[in-house]
C-alpha cells in the first residue's frame, strides 16, 4: 500500500531520537506592489522612530486578522471572541507603546488564494504590514510566502502543518499551534501502548493531513515490529463520500484507526462508520477529535475510549493561568471557552508582546523580537524558538469518556512543546537557508 509522501530521509532517525524519550515521560493531570519591498522607511504609522509615549494623535497600531470564518464558525467564533478579549484587555490598559490595537478581519473563504487576496487588499487598503490567522495549513503556507515575498510579519495561528516553520519556513513567519510533527510526536507513544498491527489511515488530503500522516505511518511502522497500514483513504477536499471510505475500511478489516478529519468531514465518517458497524471496539487515535467544539459536533455519535488531544490541561504549577481565563471568558461571554477561544486569545497576547519587545511596529522589528520571544498564557509559559520559528505550546493527551450523559476529552497528560522537538541538527537541514 503506497504512503503519503513526507520526510523519509529524515524521519526514522529524527524520530529515534524524540521517541526514546516520550515512550518514558510521565504522565500529570498603505499602498504598495505586490512584489518584495526595500527596507527603510515605511509609513507614518510604521517609522523606525514611532516614540513609546502616549499622544492623542496617534493612530492605532492595525493589524490584520484572516480566516475562515464563514466557512467554520464552529470553530471561529470562538476564536474570535478570544482575541477579542485579549485585544480589549491590552486596549483597556492603554494598548502596546502608547497606541491602542486594532484588528481589521478579512474572510479568506478557506482558500489558499483567498488568503493572499485578503492581506493584499488589507495591505493596499489599510497599509497593513502585521497578520494573523489563517485557519487550514494550505491557507497558511501560502500567506507565510506572502509575507516572506512582502517582507510583512505574519503569526499562524491554527496552521499546523510543520513545513510552514520548516521547508517553507521565513523570516517573518512564526508558527503558535503545536505542529503536526509534534502531534505525532506526542501520540505514537501512547498508539504503541494498543499494540495493534493492521493500522488503517483516514485523513484529509491536504498541506496538514499528508506530511503529518507520513510521520504517523512511519513513526509506527519503523518502532513497531510487524506493523503495516493496511488502508490508506486520503479524502479529496470538498469531496469527501464518507460511506464509500467506511465500506472500504470494512473490507480492509482494518484492527485500529487513525483519522485526521476535522469538522463536517468528521462528524459525517463518524456518524457512517458508527451506522454500519466499523466503530464497535475499534480502537482510535484522533489528535483533533477531542476539543470541546468538535465533540459538541460530533453529539450522540462521539465514541469512548479514542486517544486524542483535549482541552483544558496543563502542567502541575500552571492552572491559576487557565482557571483564570476560563473565568474571565464565561464572565464575558456566558459560556465555557474552547481551545479555539484560548488560541485567538495568546494570539493577540504575543503580538502585543512582540510589539513591546520590538519597541516598535515595524514588521522587520516584531519578526525579529518574536525569536525566543516569551509569553505567559492560559496553559503556562510558552516561548518561539529561534531556530524554527515554533512556539513551545505543547499538546494535551486526553482519552474520550463520557461524563454526566456527554462525551469530554479526559485528561491523561500535558507535553510542554519543548520536549516534542527534533534534534537542532536536523531542524536546521529541514530548514536550509530559510533562517
Amino acid at each position: 500500500m503506497p504512503r503519503p509522501t513526507g520526510f523519509p530521509s529524515l524521519l526514522p532517525r529524527l524520530a529515534a531520537c524524540l521517541l526514546a524519550g516520550l515512550c518514558t515521560l510521565p504522565t500529570c493531570a498603505a499602498e504598495r506592489q505586490a512584489g518584495p519591498r526595500q527596507a527603510g522607511p515605511r509609513q507614518a504609522g510604521h517609522a523606525a522612530n514611532a516614540v513609546k509615549s502616549a499622544k492623542p494623535a496617534q493612530p492605532p497600531i492595525l493589524i490584520g486578522d484572516i480566516n475562515s470564518y464563514k466557512l467554520r464558525p464552529d470553530l471561529l467564533d470562538p476564536y474570535r471572541k478570544g482575541w477579542q478579549m485579549a485585544l480589549d484587555e491590552i486596549n483597556r490598559h492603554g494598548g502596546v507603546l502608547g497606541r491602542k490595537l486594532r484588528v481589521i478581519s478579512s474572510d479568506d473563504g478557506g482558500t489558499a488564494h483567498g488568503a493572499v487576496a485578503a492581506a493584499q487588499k488589507l495591505a493596499d487598503r489599510d497599509h497593513v504590514t502585521l497578520f494573523f490567522g489563517g485557519f487550514n495549513s494550505d491557507a497558511g503556507l501560502a500567506l507565510s510566502d506572502y509575507a516572506g515575498i512582502n517582507q510583512d510579519f505574519y503569526l499562524a495561528t491554527f496552521p499546523m502543518s510543520s513545513r510552514l516553520t520548516w521547508q517553507q519556513g521565513n523570516a517573518y513567519t512564526y508558527q503558535l499551534a503545536p505542529s503536526g510533527w509534534m502531534q505525532m510526536a506526542a501520540l505514537v507513544p501512547r498508539a504503541f501502548g494498543l499494540r495493534k498491527r493492521r493500522w488503517a489511515v483516514v485523513y484529509s488530503d491536504d498541506a496538514y493531513g499528508r506530511p503529518t500522516v507520513a510521520t504517523f505511518t512511519d513513526m509506527i511502522t519503523h518502532f513497531q515490529s510487524h506493523t503495516t497500514i493496511v488502508s490508506n483513504q486520503a479524502a479529496e477536499p470538498g469531496k469527501f463520500e464518507a460511506s464509500k471510505i467506511v465500506r472500504q475500511l470494512l473490507q480492509d478489516k482494518p484492527d485500529a484507526l487513525f483519522i485526521l478529519l476535522d469538522g463536517p468531514d468528521l462528524v459525517r465518517f463518524v456518524h457512517d462508520g458508527k451506522a454500519q458497524g466499523l466503530l464497535q471496539n475499534m480502537p482510535v487515535v484522533a489528535p483533533t477529535a477531542g476539543e470541546p467544539e468538535t465533540l459538541q459536533a460530533l453529539g450522540t455519535d462521539a465514541q469512548a475510549g479514542w486517544l486524542v488531544s483535549g482541552y483544558p490541561c496543563v502542567p502541575i504549577g500552571d492552572q491559576a493561568n487557565m482557571q483564570r481565563f476560563n473565568q474571565d471568558y464565561q464572565a464575558r461571554y456566558g459560556t465555557a471557552p474552547g481551545s479555539a477561544s484560548a488560541l485567538g486569545y495568546m494570539a493577540l497576547r504575543a503580538i502585543a508582546a512582540g510589539l513591546l519587545k520590538a519597541s516598535d511596529d515595524d514588521p522587520h522589528a516584531v519578526a525579529a523580537a518574536f525569536a525566543g520571544l516569551k509569553l505567559d498564557t492560559p496553559y503556562g509559559p510558552v516561548r518561539f524558538r529561534p531556530i524554527d520559528h515554533q512556539s513551545t505550546l505543547g499538546v494535551c493527551l486526553a482519552v474520550t469518556a463520557e461524563q454526566d450523559g456527554r462525551m469530554i476529552a479526559q485528561p491523561t497528560g500535558y507535553l510542554d512543546g519543548s520536549r516534542l522537538q527534533p534534534p537542532d541538527k536536523a531542524v536546521r537541514a529541514l530548514r536550509g537557508k530559510q533562517q
